[in-house]
C-alpha cells in the first residue's frame, strides 16, 4: 500500500514555483471549488480532505478533528500505524455508497441518445461516467447478451463444392459450362452423359452451389468488439473499482460470453455497421448498440469530471456534496412525492469557472436547485450547493465536510465562525428565509438561530423541519452521520 505523509489541513503547505506550475490544473480545480487558497508559495486548505502529491511526497490532507473522527491519529495527534489503510477503506466505502445511490436514483443518467452520432467514435475518458453507466445498465447488458445467445443473428452463405455425379441435386447453365470447360475431369464410361466421337463420358465430380448458416455477421462482429472493449475497460480502466461486486459479476459474464461457441467462430470487426437495421431494431442488439453509444459520448458532463477528480484525489469533501444531495432527495421524496429532473447537471460557465447546474421538481411543486447562481440586491453572485423554493420562500443548504463541535458538544470556535459567517452571507445577501450548513457529525441534529436577538437557538433534526416551520427564519447548522453501509 502506498505510504502517505499525514498533513493537517490547519497548516499551510509550502510548494516551490515549479511545483505550482506543474500542479496548475489541480490547483485551479480546488480553487474553483473554494477548497484551497494560494498565497505566494503556500497552499491554505479550506474544505479539502484527500490526497495531494507535491514535493516528491504524497500527503494525506485532513483536519485534526476529521483525522480523530476517522481514527487516523492517537494521543498527541500522532498518526496510527495503519492510518493509510483506514482512510482508503473509508473512502472506498464512501465512494461505493455514492456511486450506487446515484445509479439507483438515476439522478445523472437521463442522457438523450438523439444528440449523439451512431458513427464509430472513441471511448470517452471519464472513468466515473463509464463506471456509473455499467452499474446502471449491468442487468440490461447481461440480459441483452443472453437474449443474443438465445437468438443470434445469422446469415446464409453460398459456396461452391464438387459432388459425385450420384449426389448432384440440380443442373443449370453454370454446371453445364463448368463440365464442358474442365475436360480433365471427364472419364469414359458406357453410362456417360456426354457423347464424343462415338464414345460416352461423364464428369468425375460436378459443380454444385450450397448454402449454410453462419454467425459470422457484421452485427455479431460488432457485439464481439463491444465485449472485448468491455473486457478492457473492466481489466484496466476500472480495475481500482473492482471492490464493487456488481463489476466483478459483469466481468465474469463478459468473459463467459467471449468463450461461447457463437463468438468463437466470429471474426474481428473491420467495418462499423452504423446503419444496420439489426443493431437498431433487433432485441438484444438494439440495447447493446445504445449502451455502446453512451460509452462513446464525445461530451462528458462536468459532474463526471468532478467525480473523476474526487477519485484521483480521494477527495471526501466533494463526495460529501453528493452525499448531502442524496440525503435531501430521499428525505423530501417521502413527503413531497417523486421528483422530475428538469435540468440534468447542465454545464455552465462563469469566467474561468465551469460548474454543473441541476434542477429537481417534486410532485407537490417544491423545487431543489443544485449549484444555482443567484445575485444579491447589490448584484453580487452567490452559488450555494442547494437552493430550495417552497411555498414562495427560499432556503439554502450548504454542504460542509467539517466537524463543528468537539466530543464534549462545544463549538470549535474557528470552524463555527467560518461556517456561520458564510451562512450570514447567503441569508442576508440573497434575502432568503434561512441558510443552513450541513456538517459531518455523530448525531442527526443541529441548531437554528432566528433573527430574534434574544434567541439562544432552537434544536433541529431534519431538512424538512427547517423548511416546513414558519418560525425558523435565520441561520443554523445540521449534523449528518456518514451512513454508507
Amino acid at each position: 500500500m502506498e505510504k502517505y505523509i499525514l498533513h493537517f489541513a490547519e497548516e499551510p503547505l509550502k510548494l516551490n514555483k515549479e511545483e505550482l506550475e506543474n500542479k496548475e490544473k489541480i490547483l485551479e480545480y480546488l480553487k474553483d471549488k473554494e477548497q484551497i487558497e494560494i498565497k505566494e508559495n503556500f497552499i491554505f486548505f479550506n474544505n479539502f480532505t484527500g490526497i495531494f502529491e507535491a514535493n516528491n511526497q504524497t500527503y494525506l490532507v485532513i483536519s485534526k478533528k476529521l483525522a480523530n473522527h476517522f481514527g487516523l491519529i492517537g494521543k498527541n495527534n500522532e498518526p496510527v500505524e495503519n492510518f493509510e489503510e483506514i482512510y482508503n477503506n473509508n473512502f472506498e466505502n464512501f465512494l461505493r455508497y455514492i456511486l450506487r445511490e446515484l445509479s439507483k436514483e438515476q439522478i445523472i443518467y437521463s442522457l438523450s441518445l438523439s444528440h449523439f452520432s451512431v458513427e464509430k467514435s472513441r471511448l470517452n475518458k471519464s472513468a466515473i461516467l463509464k463506471l456509473l453507466l455499467l452499474l446502471n445498465k449491468k442487468e440490461e447488458i447481461i440480459g441483452s447478451f443472453y437474449l443474443i445467445l438465445s437468438n443470434p443473428h445469422r446469415k446464409l452463405v453460398e459456396y461452391q463444392s464438387y459432388k459425385n455425379i450420384d449426389e448432384v441435386s440440380y443442373v443449370d447453365s453454370d454446371v453445364i459450362v463448368d463440365i464442358t470447360q474442365n475436360s480433365e475431369r471427364l472419364y469414359e464410361t458406357s453410362n456417360g452423359i456426354l457423347s464424343y466421337q462415338e464414345k460416352k463420358y461423364s464428369p468425375s465430380t460436378v459443380l454444385q452451389y450450397e448454402t449454410e448458416e453462419t454467425f459470422d455477421t457484421l452485427e455479431n462482429r460488432f457485439i464481439k468488439h463491444f465485449l472485448k472493449e468491455l473486457e478492457n475497460i473492466l481489466l484496466n480502466e476500472l480495475k481500482d473499482f473492482m471492490f464493487l461486486d456488481e463489476l466483478q459479476e459483469l466481468k465474469n459474464e463478459v468473459k463467459n460470453m467471449l468463450q461461447s461457441d457463437i463468438f468463437s467462430e466470429v471474426g474481428d470487426l473491420n467495418y462499423f455497421p452504423s446503419n444496420s437495421q439489426v443493431l437498431m431494431k433487433k432485441s438484444g442488439y438494439r440495447e447493446i448498440f445504445q449502451i455502446y453509444r453512451l460509452l462513446h459520448l464525445s461530451f462528458v458532463p462536468k459532474i463526471f469530471e468532478d467525480l473523476d477528480m474526487a477519485f484521483s484525489l480521494k477527495d471526501m469533501a466533494t463526495l460529501w456534496e453528493y452525499y448531502v444531495l442524496i440525503k435531501i432527495l430521499k428525505e423530501f421524496k417521502k413527503v413531497f412525492g417523486n421528483y422530475k429532473i428538469e435540468i440534468d447537471f447542465e454545464e455552465r460557465k462563469k469566467g474561468k469557472t465551469i460548474y454543473d447546474y441541476a434542477k429537481f421538481k417534486f410532485e407537490n411543486g417544491l423545487i431543489l436547485h443544485f449549484q444555482k447562481t443567484e445575485k444579491s440586491y447589490a448584484e453580487v453572485e452567490f452559488r450555494p450547493d442547494f437552493l430550495i423554493e417552497y411555498n414562495g420562500k427560499s432556503y439554502v443548504f450548504d454542504a460542509k465536510f467539517r466537524i463543528i463541535k468537539d466530543k464534549d458538544g462545544k463549538f470549535i470556535s474557528n470552524v463555527k465562525n467560518d461556517i456561520f459567517k458564510n451562512m450570514h452571507y447567503y441569508k442576508d445577501g440573497l434575502k432568503i428565509n434561512s441558510a443552513v450548513a450541513v456538517c459531518l457529525g455523530e448525531d442527526e441534529k443541529g441548531k437554528f438561530w432566528t433573527i430574534n436577538e434574544n434567541d439562544k437557538g432552537k434544536d433541529v433534526s431534519s431538512f424538512l423541519e427547517i423548511i416546513k416551520s414558519e418560525e425558523l427564519k435565520g441561520i443554523g447548522y445540521l449534523d449528518l452521520r456518514l451512513e454508507i453501509e
